[in-house]
């Protein structure tokens, strides 16, 4: 896929990806620093080959929770391996509506895509449905709510984000954005009293709208995740900027003990290119030095 609002597939920097004893020998040693979760993602996880054996280890060897998310294409060519060894399944389904699926997606692929999610629910095997809310997917919403009640799906919204990178900042997430935050949690608080299986984090969106992280959630990616690069490389604070690289073959716990990677941690979230990030995925891993708002975003997933 090309979405719209991203910018990864816009210039391959990791055109020599690790192999896969590499890989293995890097989640052994997150394994080791006491990680308990694994989120494979992309990109498009599924184009690797060796996918299947890279889950089993995760989640039958080392015995972590282990976490995909797809585009859903190839969902129906890797379905026993997703079954077998995934604790958690989502597949990327913003809006459900095919020209605006296409536009967004930059290919031609909605059919396919909805065809493969209702064939892996009919095996019985349990996924959940994210949604990107776009000024051209919103109009829409209520669709993809029906297509995710008609499946009795799990369906995560999260609004449009123009997510910075350090080699190159092009998407047009920006354009896709909607200004009227309140409208919008309007709407899905109303819609959630209808279908429990909605979520959505109503902080995160609140902060989002206000610049980012607040003054009382900041940025603790570097202290709680390991961010694995496609070449077997570790890269802090986070997965999207690069002050300090770990190389392929070099040894995690060492590197992560030194002092410029303990200056890193210290002082994540503080730096001028974070001052406007609102990632969900690191605003999540962030409430674990949170416990209020933890409880919070548990209990609204369950």
């Amino acid at each position: 896929m090309k979405c719209a609002f991203c910018n990864v597939w816009r210039k391959n920097i990791f055109e020599n990806e690790a192999t896969t004893p590499e890989l293995k020998h890097r989640l052994l040693e997150c394994w080791d620093l006491g990680c308990s979760v694994a989120s494979f993602t992309g990109g498009e996880p599924l184009l690797r080959k060796d996918l299947g054996k890279l889950l089993e280890f995760s989640s039958r060897k080392l015995g972590l929770f282990t976490g995909l998310v797809t585009n859903g294409i190839l969902l129906d060519k890797k379905i026993d391996e997703l079954s077998k060894y995934t604790d958690a399944l989502a597949v990327s389904f913003d809006v459900n509506h095919k020209q605006t699926f296409n536009r967004t997606r930059g290919v031609n692929a909605f059919e396919r895509v909805k065809k493969n999610i209702t064939y892996a629910k009919r095996l019985g095997v349990e996924l959940e449905l994210l949604s990107v809310i776009t000024n051209e997917t919103f109009p829409f919403i209520d669709d993809t709510i029906e297509f995710a009640k008609s499946l009795e799906l799990p369906i995560h919204f999260s609004p449009v984000d123009n997510v910075p990178r350090e080699f190159v900042d092009e998407s047009e997430a920006q354009k896709l954005k909607i200004d009227e935050t309140g409208k919008v949690l309007k709407k899905l608080n109303e819609e959630k009293r209808k279908y429990k299986k909605i979520h959505f984090e109503s902080d995160y969106f609140n902060f989002r709208s206000s610049g980012g992280f607040s003054n009382t959630i900041r940025c603790a990616s570097a202290s709680t995740t390991i961010s694995l690069k496609p070449d077997a490389s570790v890269a802090l604070p986070c997965p999207f900027f690069t002050l300090m690289k770990i190389k392929k073959g070099e040894n995690l716990r060492n590197r992560l003990k030194s002092e410029k990677a303990r200056k890193i941690i210290e002082q994540c979230g503080k730096w001028d290119f974070c001052k406007y990030c609102s990632i969900n995925c690191m605003y999540v891993v962030s409430l674990v030095k949170h416990p209020y708002f933890l409880i919070r975003w548990i209990k609204d997933k369950f």
